[in-house]
């Protein structure tokens, strides 16, 4: 894989419609104007998974994932078709049912892939309902991630997470989030992000970047104490691998520079609901349409538009502090593993 020319990491945003209103959206517009978008159909989809090669790992994003009706066949088409070893789903948590049958559908049907469903929680209580724009999402979230619990124990291969969002709106209280959640819900890992892109609310952008690194220094010690549910070597990899991009993530605020080279357009790749694809989620550069290049990714990857994108971000040294796309580029920066072992072997 670390020697592969070919993307090892795909982002597919299968829908735009989503159930919540989240102030720190970066994908606000494409939900506001989802009622016009014409998603891919599974079998165009189809066509997709047919022409990717092999590839480890999956994460499939919205909107709100669970919204399509046929999303556990979306994935098993991956899965498939493509050897997908890694899929993660982030979800609002607003349908515990739907995404509790989903779940096990696709952990019955995938024995041999891994599964992560990480749920949203941004704040404690009514504070998390204000951030996401829903009365009651809170107990949404605790009611799925209650009918999600039990399915570790009859599946090793599904990892249940939490994740949290850094922005103005919970950067004061971040640390008494992830307390909270290491009292009361026995998650696998529960993972810090930071605000990023183009906001629904501007003011979502203006954080403290020293608030972020204590909390980030709070969360490397959590992780590193907390034992392993599951002893998989790659997971404990990909918890490293996490642990060194939230440092890079630092290092990029505190510096306003690219800290390692970014592989997005080259070893990730972006796919949109109706078929585009970008090199990353951040950067405004179409690549292609998938629907005009007979649903080939090759086509695309292959053509003169996307090598001169991938230039461009070799060129201008590219920088964001997008967490997948800095992930991604670690496993092809050798001069990193040294911290990523460093890591690795603190992680209980």
């Amino acid at each position: 894989m670390v020697l592969s020319r070919k993307p090892s990491y795909v982002i597919f945003f299968v829908t735009a419609k989503c159930n919540s209103r989240c102030k720190m959206c970066f994908n606000w517009k494409n939900i506001e104007e989802s009622s016009k978008k014409k998603e891919l159909s599974l079998e165009e989809i189809k066509k997709i998974s047919r022409n990717f090669d092999n590839f480890q790992y999956l994460t499939i994003s919205g909107g709100e994932p669970f919204l399509r009706d046929d999303l556990v066949e979306i994935i098993q088409l991956f899965v498939k078709n493509n050897n997908v070893q890694f899929v993660s789903i982030p979800t609002n948590a607003l349908m515990p049912g739907k995404i509790r049958e989903f779940t096990e559908r696709l952990l019955k049907s995938c024995p041999k892939t891994s599964f992560r469903v990480s749920l949203s929680i941004d704040g404690i209580g009514e504070h998390h309902d204000k951030i996401r724009g829903v009365k009651g999402n809170f107990k949404k979230v605790l009611e799925s991630y209650k009918k999600l619990d039990p399915l570790r124990k009859k599946y090793n291969h599904f990892n249940l997470d939490t994740s949290t969002v850094f922005s103005y709106y919970n950067q004061d209280r971040v640390v008494d989030v992830f307390k909270w959640v290491n009292a009361n819900l026995k998650v696998d890992n529960h993972i810090l992000g930071l605000v990023r892109g183009n906001t629904k609310e501007k003011i979502a952008k203006n954080i403290s970047i020293k608030k972020f690194e204590e909390a980030a220094k709070f969360v490397e010690g959590l992780t590193a104490k907390k034992g392993r549910r599951r002893k998989d070597i790659r997971l404990k990899l990909l918890i490293a691998l996490k642990l060194v991009m939230r440092e890079i993530i630092i290092n990029t605020l505190k510096c306003n520079r690219m800290i390692i080279p970014c592989t997005a357009g080259k070893r990730m790749v972006v796919l949109t609901e109706e078929g585009d694809v970008y090199p990353c989620e951040l950067l405004n550069m179409k690549m292609g349409s998938l629907r005009e290049a007979d649903y080939n990714i090759k086509n695309i990857l292959n053509s003169k538009n996307s090598k001169k994108i991938v230039q461009w971000i070799k060129k201008t040294k590219c920088y964001c502090t997008f967490e997948c796309a800095i992930q991604n580029s670690l496993i092809y920066n050798f001069k990193q593993y040294p911290e990523i072992l460093k890591k690795f072997l603190k992680i209980k």
